[in-house]
């Protein structure tokens, strides 16, 4: 698992991948920081982090569409098919690669928690705890958000097809919330409830929620081993 971690991770950066990645994200987050924190005047991060959620659903499956693709490219699928190394390693090395980008990517917009305590006046409440659980929540979101983009990825060979099917299947989750708000009956309470942007206002009052904490987990969890099983069951084909 070591090894396709590594890989993946060279991969990223020995190509421009990573580092437009990187740099369309921290241009989104500036542009949000100015609106929300520069000309609103708030000393609040987490609002900015909360505007984002929606650009995460093109950036993740972008993130992830060359994973799997990538094998079939480079004539190293029916290596991978063939090899004694156990898929659920390979699946984990690969997650655990683009989960590290996110992270990267979410670390460096660090700095702009801190320009906000350098530009506050003297007195200014700064909504410390808010921006904390924010960051949590987020990372948690983007985590969840890799896990079904590369589930979605799993079923192609084709970039696009990758990034356009995980494009759409992560707006369909993002709206998830309010269409089951809209609907106001079982059905709509059902979803709500397994809509992951629901668990992510948790964190954004500063609020931590073991039980959101949990539904993360297991959501990304349950897309990585649906990931496995599909790849596991081309394997044996």
């Amino acid at each position: 698992m070591l090894t396709i971690y590594k890989r993946e991770m060279g991969a990223y950066f020995r190509s421009p991948v990573a580092y437009c990645i990187i740099g369309f994200f921290m241009a989104i987050v500036g542009l949000m920081f100015w609106i929300n924190s520069i000309l609103q005047a708030s000393a609040q991060f987490s609002t900015t982090l909360s505007s984002i959620g929606m650009y995460l659903t093109f950036i993740i499956p972008i993130m992830t569409m060359r994973l799997l693709s990538d094998e079939k490219k480079n004539g190293t699928e029916v290596l991978l098919r063939t090899c004694p190394v156990p898929m659920w390693k390979i699946v984990l090395g690969k997650y655990l690669s683009s989960v590290t980008l996110f992270l990267i990517m979410t670390v460096l917009t660090g700095i702009y928690p801190v320009l906000i305590a350098f530009l506050v006046e003297e007195g200014a409440v700064v909504g410390s705890a808010q921006d904390f659980g924010s960051y949590v929540g987020f990372f948690m979101l983007g985590m969840a958000y890799i896990a079904v983009s590369l589930f979605v990825s799993s079923f192609t060979e084709s970039q696009s097809v990758a990034a356009v099917s995980g494009i759409v299947v992560l707006l369909i989750l993002y709206f998830l919330q309010s269409i089951g708000a809209s609907l106001g009956t079982t059905l709509g309470a059902v979803l709500q409830w397994i809509a992951p942007l629901t668990r992510y206002q948790d964190f954004t009052v500063g609020a931590f929620n073991i039980a959101s904490l949990i539904f993360y987990f297991t959501f990304s969890a349950m897309f990585v081993f649906l990931t496995y099983v599909n790849l596991e069951r081309k394997r044996v084909i």
